[in-house]
């Protein structure tokens, strides 16, 4: 009766998990640290309960309307200048609930685009990039990142043939879990390749308003710097999908925006038409609001970054360029072994985080996520401070 593609999901990240840890007890009388998910702990802005508040008898529409689109033309003036007013807000853009739905929706959008088809999925991956990867109908193939290639997957290690058969390409910057940025070559590289092998190119950039350091650049920023006059679209190939989860503190709010190739636009928003859950009327003004407010963005950015420094005041940790989570290399003290590790954590320092190779999938090269574990740095500064505290000291013991 159901469908057997379905057992992909048996290994998600957190039922392998909780199998690992759930029969473990932790220590008696230390309280638990739980940095497995990236949720925000932070307040989204005060004004956002009396904002939400009319416009409910009305259906939500699959468009974007007006109120929306003109707090996005601030949010780029903002945040993308250089992109802001250069093309067609309406043909391009579409509101969407949050990344998740829409990420495995797309998949939908190119099923049956090329026989015996291929999707390609950065590895480690966030789930739903795999499930869109099952929904395309293609023959999955993971691309590993490792740290020699500042955990991005390497382009031009991809066989022709696969990319003759590839039909979506799923790519992340700032990469969850490591929090790479990629620069605006490797981006125009993987849009050069879309279009070379006629495939759509999804860049999840819901991490991009979290970053230190350096702004990560939007692939929308890249395909408008490298597009021709002879593009009728300059986006040809190419999807972003951004949302206030991350930015804005508001991940139960299930408001963002998918943007690009407006022949793909005009697809999704079909089959959501049809189909999809679409954004309440009132959360998605409230949702253009948050876009416009870049003082609440920056507290974040500065909460997060005074995390970071806590850590390192106490740990030997590379700090990453963009999002929260700390992608925690095993030492070798413990084997370099990140399913060990994330079992002492658990009973000897009541830290429950997630196993690396629990977020990847096993290719020739080997697993690129075993010898880490992922922890998301979302709690308040004193939760920061003690489980500093507790992994040093079970670093040192």
């Amino acid at each position: 009766m159901l469908n057997p593609e379905f057992s992909l999901f048996n290994d998600n990240m957190f039922v392998q998990m909780r199998a690992l840890l759930d029969p473990l007890q932790q220590p008696e009388g230390m309280d638990l640290l739980d940095v497995t998910i990236g949720e925000p702990r932070l307040s989204p802005p005060e004004w956002l309960n009396q904002v939400v508040s009319d416009n409910w008898q009305a259906y939500p529409k699959a468009v974007a309307d007006t109120i929306f689109l003109d707090a996005l033309d601030i949010y780029f003036e903002n945040r993308f200048p250089d992109i802001a007013g250069r093309f067609n807000r309406a043909e391009h853009i579409v509101p969407v609930p949050g990344t998740r739905e829409p990420l495995h929706f797309l998949g939908t959008c190119v099923r049956g685009a090329k026989p015996d088809a291929t999707a390609l999925v950065s590895n480690p991956f966030y789930h739903a990039w795999r499930t869109g990867a099952l929904f395309s109908g293609g023959e999955i193939i993971y691309l590993s990142a490792f740290a020699e290639d500042n955990f991005l997957p390497d382009l031009h290690a991809i066989d022709e043939d696969v990319l003759k058969r590839t039909s979506i390409l799923y790519l992340c910057s700032p990469s969850n879990p490591h929090g790479s940025i990629a620069s605006a070559d490797y981006i125009a590289h993987a849009i050069a390749l879309a279009r070379h092998y006629d495939f759509l190119l999804v860049m999840d950039e819901c991490y991009i308003d979290i970053w230190r350091n350096k702004k990560p650049i939007s692939a929308l920023q890249v395909a408008l710097d490298i597009a021709s006059d002879q593009d009728e679209d300059p986006f040809h190939h190419l999807v972003i999908l951004n949302s206030l989860s991350k930015r804005s503190s508001a991940a139960g709010l299930r408001v963002g925006f998918l943007c690009g190739d407006k022949q793909l636009i005009a697809a999704y928003t079909k089959l959501v038409a049809n189909g999809g859950a679409l954004v309440p009327t009132p959360l998605l003004h409230a949702g253009g609001r948050l876009y416009t407010d870049e003082t609440h963005n920056q507290k974040i950015r500065a909460h997060y970054d005074a995390s970071f420094d806590i850590l390192q005041q106490s740990l030997d940790i590379t700090v990453p360029d963009g999002g929260f989570f700390l992608w925690y290399k095993v030492s070798e003290k413990f084997g370099g072994d990140d399913r060990y590790f994330a079992q002492i954590l658990l009973q000897q320092a009541a830290i429950k985080a997630v196993s690396g190779s629990f977020m990847a999938t096993e290719t020739k090269q080997g697993n690129p996520g075993a010898g880490y574990v992922r922890m998301a740095i979302v709690h308040d500064h004193d939760t920061i401070t003690r489980l500093a505290t507790r992994l040093a000291e079970l670093e040192r013991s």
